[in-house]
């Protein structure tokens, strides 16, 4: 991951270690609830969702990992969130020249 953002010139506002810092439902909802957008990078499905309270259940599912705290890497871009890894999602714009 740290190799696109190097590669792709981009910078970082906020940065937490999901290892160390756990997110859980509610929180994560808090977080990603409000965004305009959120891509799901899974195996080679990506998923995009736009938030509400209807779809409330469905996102956490995919965005939240075994342990129950939100899936790495997740990365916000403007009222975007990018939650998982796929090299084709993280190729593509704003990461790439996609």
């Amino acid at each position: 991951m740290q190799e696109v953002l190097d590669t792709n010139n981009l910078k970082t506002e906020n940065r937490t270690d999901a290892r160390k810092e756990k997110l859980e439902a509610d929180a994560v909802w808090d977080l990603v609830g409000s965004a305009e957008q959120i891509v799901v990078a899974k195996g080679k499905s990506i998923e995009t969702f736009v938030p509400d309270e209807d779809n409330r259940e469905a996102i956490l599912k995919v965005v939240l990992g075994r342990s129950g705290s939100l899936r790495a890497p997740t990365v916000q871009v403007g009222h975007v969130f990018y939650v998982g890894y796929n090299d084709s999602l993280y190729a593509a714009a704003p990461f790439g020249n996609g």
